[in-house]
């Protein structure tokens, strides 16, 4: 069973997938849906008992689902998650950055806390999308520099650490 975190409006959710015949079985928190493939990139599942039609089209590590007309779009963070930021700070393992300017929604660690790499740290609203920010290294939260509210750029460490050797 694969699984992956998502944005749902400021919570984090988490999702598993496995393939389960011709079908795929998905978990989202306690509840689960069976999705039936019925063409290409299209599945029917059900939904509180009414029947859902679900597309789903990838461009550019891009995921475009479309869940009765309600267009939502999914990105996987690259291998460097959306922590980079400019000027060539991205190689920081140790500073966690915005990946463009924009607005803390949310601050998921606080000083003190071990953090996994790839782990959810932070999330960013920018061009009215919300953006996932997540650890290079795993370590220990050294400083977090912004609270919800706050703007941010892409040369400000949002969050520092202190790295596990």
């Amino acid at each position: 069973m694969s699984a992956s975190d998502f944005v749902f409006g400021e919570d984090i959710v988490s999702a598993a997938c496995e393939k389960v015949g011709d079908r795929l079985l998905v978990k989202v928190g306690e509840k689960e849906y069976l999705f039936q493939p019925i063409g290409e990139n299209l599945f029917s599942t059900n939904v509180n008992g009414a029947a859902c039609i679900i597309g789903v089209v990838e461009d550019g590590g891009t995921y475009f689902v479309d869940i009765d007309s309600v267009l939502l779009e999914v990105t996987e963070p690259s291998e460097d998650g959306f922590a980079g930021g400019a000027g060539g700070l991205a190689g920081e393992k140790d500073k966690v950055f915005a990946p463009m300017p924009g607005k803390i929604v949310k601050v998921l660690v606080g000083v003190g806390d071990e953090v996994a790499l790839r782990q959810s740290m932070a999330i960013v609203e920018a061009m009215k999308m919300e953006n996932v920010i997540v650890s290079r290294a795993a370590g220990r939260v050294k400083a977090v520099n912004f609270a919800p509210g706050d703007q941010v750029d892409t040369e400000s460490p949002i969050i520092e650490l202190e790295l596990d050797e």
